[in-house]
């Protein structure tokens, strides 16, 4: 006898086939390619677009200097920073303009920070959207970095105003500010993909990704020049190696190439393209593999 098999939609709901004898479950991505989906998910914009909108208008509202912590955070880091490294410990000589070298640093490492973090939460913290509203999940992590890069978007007219103030001038390379952008979202996206689907199977990701974060801040030459500690004898050829492939390094020295001229090694250019390209990938595709099981816990 024929039965109906049920098999779940892209969206969570089921269909029916009908099978020899018994009931059967089919994956998700079975039957949705990944060109489908991400055609499903480009009708489905404007929802990407609407949540970081009204998370933005929400955030600190009800705090005395509200959305001013956008910048509030990151200013005090900076602040903190450049005391104890800047002036305490003096890491700052044979650095031309270090307050403006060291705010790139900590604003551009703080994205991606707060874009992986928020990014791990997206699909815990939305369990009820997801059980009431059909969309690709992965729409969730978009929106994270969306709603990251339009925080950012104060910080970088911060660098702008300093870079005035401080006789840096604006140069032709800032045209080239929306391509690194690019670069850098495309870094994010892939890890928020990869530790949205980590944490939705593992609560504990999100109390483990911070401590990660503390310590790649160390190796990604936030606070000062790693090329001082590293070159000639100062590091064994492992070390010197695994710094140099650290995309986040290689999109803060990028960064700082565009808004303060520094020097710029080709190396890691090709680290950040290379690196962004396979995170993304890979973590879209990781991502995608569990999507039947987001909103069902």
């Amino acid at each position: 006898m024929w039965q109906p098999a049920v098999a779940p939609t892209a969206d969570g709901a089921h269909t029916m086939a009908a099978t020899g004898s018994d009931v059967q479950l089919r994956p998700l991505d079975a039957d949705h390619s990944a060109r489908l989906y991400l055609k499903r998910m480009w009708a489905r914009r404007d929802f990407a677009v609407a949540m970081p909108l009204e998370e933005i208008r929400s955030t600190h509202q009800n705090t005395l200097l509200g959305n001013v912590w956008h910048l509030g955070n990151p200013m005090l880091s900076v602040g903190v920073y450049y005391l104890v490294f800047g002036v305490i410990l003096d890491v700052s000589r044979g650095v031309d303009n270090y307050i403006l070298w060291l705010m790139v640093g900590v604003f551009t490492f703080g994205l991606t920070q707060r874009t992986v973090l928020n990014g791990a939460v997206s699909i815990a913290a939305n369990q009820g959207l997801m059980r009431a509203v059909r969309f690709p999940r992965a729409l969730l992590p978009v929106s994270v970095v969306i709603s990251r890069l339009l925080t950012f978007g104060f910080e970088l007219c911060v660098l702008a105003f300093v870079a005035l103030v401080t006789s840096e001038g604006i140069s032709w390379r800032w045209v080239l500010l929306p391509a690194v952008l690019v670069v850098h979202s495309a870094l994010n996206l892939g890890g928020a993909l990869f530790a949205a689907r980590l944490n939705d199977a593992f609560r504990d990701v999100q109390q483990i990704i911070p401590f990660l974060f503390r310590l790649m801040i160390y190796v990604s030459g936030v606070m000062f020049p790693l090329e001082r500690f590293i070159s000639g004898d100062g590091a064994p050829p492992i070390v010197r190696t695994l710094i140099n492939l650290n995309p986040l390094l290689a999109i803060i020295e990028l960064y700082r190439w565009v808004i303060l001229g520094t020097d710029l090694d080709s190396r890691h250019l090709v680290v950040v393209l290379v690196a962004s390209s396979i995170v993304l990938v890979s973590g879209f595709s990781y991502f995608r593999r569990a999507e039947h099981r987001y909103g069902r816990a």
